[in-house]
Formats: C-alpha cells, sequence, structure tokens
C-alpha cells in the first residue's frame, strides 16, 4: 500500500469514487481496462470498477461523464 504525505492513499482513493454497486450498494474500486474497454470509450466514456466487498464479486464498467480540459486548464490574465 502506498502512503502519501496527505493521508492513506488507499482510503484517499476509495471514498474518492461516487459510484456504488449495483448488486449490493457497497463502494467501488477502479480496477484497469481491458482492451476492449478502451475500444468502448471511443464511443461513450467508461471507466471499469470492482465492488470492494469480496463476497459481492460484482465487476463491469460503468458509464462516466467525459472530461472537459478546459475547465482543468490553469486561468489566463
Amino acid at each position: 500500500m502506498k502512503h502519501s504525505g496527505y493521508g492513506n492513499y488507499m482510503q484517499d482513493y476509495v471514498t474518492a469514487t461516487r459510484h456504488s454497486c449495483p448488486v449490493c450498494g457497497a463502494a467501488l474500486l477502479r480496477t484497469p481496462r481491458r482492451s476492449i474497454d478502451y475500444l468502448i470509450s471511443r464511443f461513450t466514456p467508461v471507466q471499469r470498477f470492482r465492488c470492494e466487498r469480496f463476497s459481492c464479486q460484482w465487476q463491469g464498467n460503468l458509464r462516466v461523464e467525459p472530461t472537459d480540459s478546459a475547465n482543468h486548464s490553469l486561468p489566463t490574465r
């Protein structure tokens, strides 16, 4: 587990997600995408998640809002 100067990395990562499991309602964890997920994201933006509960075992893609790079740029003077 990686620690940063801002607290527990894994705890920050888990609590940052706003999605919940469609099966049991627990928090979801981001997982690496498969090759097919990159292809799907060309048409509709998706991210891959898995349920944090081991007993649930749900994993899949959820549609996400596309990021707008203009919102992440520095303000101009």
